[in-house]
C-alpha cells in the first residue's frame, strides 16, 4: 500500500468518525435552567462501593426492566450523594425509578425515597451516553447556573434517563 492509500484511508476513517461523533448528539448544547418542580418521590435501593460495579449496572437494568414490564411507571433515576468521605473511586447513590404516580407494591429490595423540592437547577443533555458531557463538567455548569442566580443547592445529583439520548440532571434549591 503506498502512503497516497494510507492517507486516502486516514482522511475516510477520520470522516467517518466526526460523522458518528454528530450523528450521536456530540455538539449538541447543553441547555441549564431553573425549573419548578415537585417533590422527588423514588423507589430504589442505597448503594456504597466501588463506581464501576456490577451492581450498579444490574440495578440500572432492573429499574429499566420494572419500567418496561409496565410493573412500575417513572424513570429510571440514580441521586447521587457528594460524599467527601468516600474513598477514591467509591460511590455513594440511590438507584431506582423516579415514580410518575404513587404505587403499594414496591418490588423486592426497594425501599422509598422522598427528596423534597420545590424548584432545581437541570441540565438537559441531548446525545448518546457516549458522547455526552462528563458528570463533573454538567455539575461545574449547574453550580455556575445557581451561583449566577444567588441559588443555594443541595449536595447530590439526580439523574433521570428519559431515554436512550435524553437525560436531565437536577440539583435542588435548598428549602
Amino acid at each position: 500500500m503506498n502512503n497516497y492509500s494510507i492517507i486516502a484511508l486516514l482522511s475516510v476513517m477520520v470522516v467517518g468518525a466526526v460523522a458518528v461523533y454528530f450523528y450521536l448528539g456530540g455538539l449538541n448544547y447543553v441547555a441549564v435552567d431553573v425549573k419548578s418542580v415537585s417533590d422527588y418521590n423514588l423507589v430504589g435501593f442505597h448503594f456504597e462501593g466501588e463506581g464501576d460495579s456490577d451492581s450498579l449496572r444490574k440495578g440500572w437494568q432492573r429499574a429499566k426492566e420494572l419500567i418496561d414490564s409496565g410493573k412500575l411507571e417513572g424513570t429510571v433515576t440514580v441521586l447521587h450523594y457528594k460524599d467527601t468521605t468516600l474513598a477514591e473511586g467509591k460511590v455513594k447513590v440511590f438507584m431506582g425509578v423516579r415514580l410518575d404516580k404513587g404505587t403499594s407494591d414496591l418490588p423486592d429490595n426497594y425501599t422509598r425515597l422522598t427528596v423534597p423540592a420545590k424548584r432545581t437547577v437541570r441540565a438537559t443533555i441531548s446525545a448518546h451516553n457516549a458522547v455526552m458531557p462528563n458528570s463533573e463538567t454538567i455539575e461545574e455548569r449547574l453550580l455556575k447556573k445557581a451561583e449566577e442566580l444567588r441559588l443555594e443547592l443541595q449536595n447530590f445529583t439526580i439523574e433521570q434517563y428519559l431515554n436512550e439520548k435524553e437525560l436531565w440532571v437536577d440539583m435542588p434549591v435548598r428549602q
